[in-house]
């Protein structure tokens, strides 16, 4: 059984053509398991600090059955009622009601979050998953 402690807002982007902007769909899920590491390392400038997040979602989750794996999520003309998990994705811990038009309108919300660099569909085996990585 997996610990369970947060619920999280991914905003998955959606890229636009040469004449329309990426839009970015927002997915409220709970029942996830979220760990923070705060590393900090020596730079030129001094003590450099980071955040290192590692988010695995049960394979459970209420809205599991609206995943689609990234490349089908591109192919939707309107993703509206999906999520998926891809890198450059946005993940908001908590659940928040904001849509935005850009990542960096999370800024300025003042909410801890983090950009997707990583991830694996781990939903084999005895734990089934996916397993997220982000800074």
């Amino acid at each position: 059984m997996m610990l369970i402690n947060a619920t999280i807002t991914i905003y998955n982007r959606k890229a636009g053509s040469k004449t329309t902007f990426d839009t970015w769909n927002r997915t409220v899920i709970r029942g996830v398991h979220v760990y923070v590491d705060h590393k900090v390392s020596a730079g030129d400038s001094g003590l450099n600090s980071a955040e290192v997040y590692k988010i695995r979602i049960p394979a459970d989750v209420e809205n599991a059955d609206q995943y689609l794996p990234p490349e089908e999520y591109a192919e939707l003309e309107n993703p509206a009622g999906y999520w998926t998990i891809q890198n450059d994705d946005h993940i908001v811990l908590g659940e928040c009601s904001k849509n935005i038009e850009k990542p960096a309108d999370l800024q300025k919300m003042s909410r801890r979050h983090c950009k997707v660099l990583s991830w694996s569909d781990n939903r084999f085996g005895g734990l089934p998953h996916w397993r997220i990585g982000g800074a």
